[in-house]
C-alpha cells in the first residue's frame, strides 16, 4: 500500500481513483462476459448514487471440496496516486480459483471481483506461462532508466516457488527492455481467460463474494465534519468506535486508526444503514467503501473504510491498511 490518502467528504470511491491511475494497465476490447448489469449483494441497497453499469454475474459458485487459500500468483498495478486499498489485478489460489476485477469493453475495470476455476492442468499452464518470463529466480526490482516523479504505474508480479512467493517489480515509464518485458507479462496474464483454452477452466466468471470485510476507522478529534450524517448507525452495528478492533496507529494530531474484520453480513448492514440515512455510497456495495461521518456527540470526524477481503487476507488487519 501507499501513504495516506486525501479524503473527500461525504464519499469518495477508491475504485474510481484506482481506475484513473490504471487506465494505462490494459487496453483494447475484452472478451470477458462480465460486462452488463448486476444486482447488489442481498439486503444491500445501491442508493441514489449507485452505478447501473455493474457486471451481470451470478453469485460465487460453490467452493471446491478441498479449499486451499494458498496464493500461487498475484499481479498488482499500482497507480502513483491512490486512495484506499489498490485491488490486485489477478489472484490465483492453489485450489484453482482465479480472482480478478470485472473488465469493461474499454479496458477499464470494476469491482466486484469475479472468480473462475481452473483445472489442475490449467493451473499448471498458468504457472508455466508466468515462469516463462524468466523473472522468478529471486525477488527483483527493475528500475526506470531515468528518474520518474509522477504519471507512472508500478507493476508487481508474484509467483510461488519452493521457498515462498517471489516478486518482480518495475514501472511503465522510462522502461528498459527487461522492464518492458515484465510489463508485457503482467498485462498479458491479467486476462488469463484470454490466454488459456476453454478446457483449462472448470467454471466461468461468477461474482466473488468474500465471507469477511475489513472495517477501518480513523477517529479524528476536534475536526468539524462536512456532513450532517453522524456515526450513530455505525455504532449501533459495531459498538463503541473507540474500542472496535485494534489500534493500527496513532497520529501526532491525536487521530487514532482502528481496524477489525467483520462478517460480510455485518458489512452489508453498515452499508444499508448509511444508505438509509441518505449517504451517497456510489459503488460501495461492489466491494469497497470510503465515507466520512460526524462522530456522535460532536466529537470530531470518523473516516470509515470498508474493504471486501480476499481469500488469503489475514483476519487481523494488515499494518499498512489505511484510509
Amino acid at each position: 500500500m501507499s501513504g495516506p490518502a486525501r479524503r473527500v467528504p461525504v464519499v469518495l470511491s477508491a475504485v474510481a481513483v484506482a481506475l484513473l491511475g490504471s487506465a494505462c494497465v490494459a487496453a483494447g476490447p475484452s472478451s470477458d462476459p462480465a460486462t452488463a448489469r448486476a444486482s447488489p449483494s442481498p439486503g444491500v441497497s445501491t442508493g441514489p448514487g449507485a452505478s447501473s453499469a455493474a457486471p451481470d454475474l451470478s453469485p460465487s459458485p460453490t467452493l471446491p471440496a478441498n479449499v486451499d487459500d494458498t496464493l500461487v500468483a498475484r499481479i498488482f498495478a499500482y497507480p502513483d496516486v491512490t486512495a484506499g486499498r489498490v485491488p490486485p489485478m489477478l489472484s490465483v489460489y492453489a485450489d484453482g480459483r482465479v480472482l480478478s476485477p470485472s473488465w469493461n469493453a474499454d479496458g477499464g475495470f470494476q469491482l466486484p471481483f469475479v472468480v473462475r476455476r481452473l483445472t489442475p492442468a490449467g493451473l499448471a499452464e498458468l504457472r508455466a506461462g508466468l515462469e516463462g518470463g524468466g523473472f522468478f529466480g529471486g525477488d527483483v526490482e527493475i528500475p526506470p532508466t531515468q528518474a520518474t516523479n509522477s504519471g507512472f504505474t508500478t507493476y508487481a508480479v508474484s509467483l510461488r516457488g519452493a521457498n515462498g512467493l517471489v516478486t518482480a517489480r518495475t514501472t511503465n515509464v522510462a522502461m528498459s527492455a527487461r522492464g518492458r518485458a515484465l510489463v508485457d507479462l503482467a498485462e498479458r496474464w491479467m486476462h488469463p481467460e484470454r490466454e488459456l483454452p476453454a478446457d483449462a477452466w472448470l467454471a466461468g466468471a461468477a461474482r466473488y463474494e468474500g465471507s469477511r470485510w475489513y472495517v477501518a476507522l480513523r477517529l479524528i478529534p476536534d475536526v468539524a465534519p462536512q456532513t450532517t450524517v453522524d456515526s450513530a448507525p455505525l455504532e449501533a452495528i459495531i459498538g463503541d468506535l473507540a474500542s472496535f478492533g485494534r489500534v493500527l496507529r496513532v497520529a501526532v494530531d491525536g487521530s487514532v486508526d482502528r481496524c477489525g474484520s467483520v462478517e460480510a453480513a455485518v458489512a452489508g448492514r453498515i452499508i444499508a444503514a448509511l444508505d438509509a440515512r441518505g449517504v451517497d455510497l456510489g459503488e460501495a456495495w461492489r466491494g469497497e467503501l470510503l465515507v466520512d461521518l460526524r462522530r456522535s456527540g460532536d466529537r470530531g470526524t470518523v473516516a470509515l473504510g470498508a474493504y471486501e477481503m480476499l481469500p488469503d487476507d489475514p483476519t487481523a488487519c494488515p499494518a499498512d491498511l489505511w484510509l
